[in-house]
């Protein structure tokens, strides 16, 4: 057996240098060839010829059709340097690859999921609830939520995500892990400039603690550059417009249209399946990729405030908002009020994604 692998290692050895050789032998006979070249070129004496030749530019008239054409691809082509990919992870998004803060809060966006990620952690923190008779900060009164999104499907163009929502994380009233739910968000890019999403948040109940309403949602969404085109962290103007139920059909928002919203209990079915819809919406300017300021109407009040990303490469975002700040805004607001007056609260959100 061993004598077998020897002849075959052995031939192998002689095919080998058999080809080494010959090419070997080609590139010596090419240097030859080339020093014989040489040595011709300088036997021979070369006379240069000074010849009075006139060129003559021959003008020819092209297509108009073909014209346009040429245009219009050079036009195709500027634009496309001016391109930006936005890309979102749940509330903040990413221009071309690079994370930015939060562009809303309480209102989605519909852009798709950011394919680099896979989980968009989020700490809710609110400094009172609308209907405690007592200061912002107070135990008693300050609240939180945790979020946690899952990109379950994600393509260039369509994702799908799974959000579970955890509103007890304290031992108030509930134990910590009760109070839980689930959501989704289906997003689609139409085109570079426009993306839709439709979903629901705390669609699924775990428990019957909740009172976070069954929030379907479709929304639109855009963005303008702004400032230098070739910046790589630029100025950008977002818009999300569109129309949720229940906490975004809160009272006299909700005055659009009633659908079911699979389940009870809910803010506005009044002890049925059928939840109110509204408008909801925000704008939001980011100054660059480390912070933006943000003002949103989400049904159930308004809030205006600033994100920022402290971090230049991590996408660890701190965001901070004030509600309820315009005396008698909404109306209804004061319904929930102690003595029918509400004051300035302040929510915030604290969010990671890896």
């Amino acid at each position: 057996m061993l004598r077998k692998y020897f002849y075959i290692f052995y031939f192998f050895l002689i095919t080998s240098s058999y080809a080494f050789a010959q090419e070997e032998f080609k590139k010596l006979t090419n240097i030859e060839q080339e020093n014989i070249n040489a040595t011709t070129s300088n036997l021979l004496q070369w006379e240069i010829l000074n010849q009075n030749i006139q060129n003559t530019l021959r003008w020819e008239k092209t297509d108009q059709n073909e014209e346009n054409l040429l245009k219009r691809d050079s036009d195709k082509y500027k634009i496309s340097k001016r391109d930006i990919r936005v890309k979102a992870l749940d509330r903040s998004v990413t221009i071309n690859n690079r994370p930015y803060p939060e562009i809303s809060h309480y209102v989605p966006n519909g852009y798709v999921s950011d394919s680099q990620k896979r989980i968009t952690t989020s700490l809710r923190t609110i400094s009172k609830l609308r209907f405690c008779d007592g200061n912002n900060f107070e135990y008693k009164c300050a609240d939180g939520i945790l979020n946690i999104d899952f990109r379950l499907i994600s393509t260039d163009k369509f994702s799908f995500n799974s959000k579970y929502s955890l509103q007890s994380i304290s031992n108030r009233g509930t134990k910590f892990g009760e109070e839980s739910s689930m959501g989704f968000k289906i997003a689609k890019e139409v085109n570079p400039n426009l993306s839709i999403s439709f979903g629901g948040e705390n669609i699924i109940h775990f428990d019957q603690d909740i009172d976070l309403g069954r929030n379907f949602f479709l929304i639109a969404s855009t963005h303008k550059k702004l400032g230098k085109i070739n910046k790589e962290n630029p100025s950008i103007l977002f818009i999300n417009a569109g129309i949720g139920s229940d906490f975004y059909g809160y009272k006299g928002n909700g005055f659009l249209f009633r659908a079911p919203c699979l389940g009870e209990p809910n803010l506005t079915g009044n002890d049925k399946n059928n939840c109110s819809w509204g408008p909801i919406g925000s704008i939001a300017l980011a100054a660059n990729d480390r912070i933006t300021f943000v003002s949103e109407w989400f049904g159930y009040s308004y809030g205006s405030g600033f994100s920022i990303k402290p971090l230049k490469e991590r996408n660890i975002i701190f965001s901070l908002y004030a509600t309820d700040f315009i005396k008698g805004f909404p109306k209804y607001a004061k319904e929930h009020c102690p003595n029918n007056e509400c004051e300035t609260r302040f929510y915030g959100n604290i969010s990671l994604s890896f």
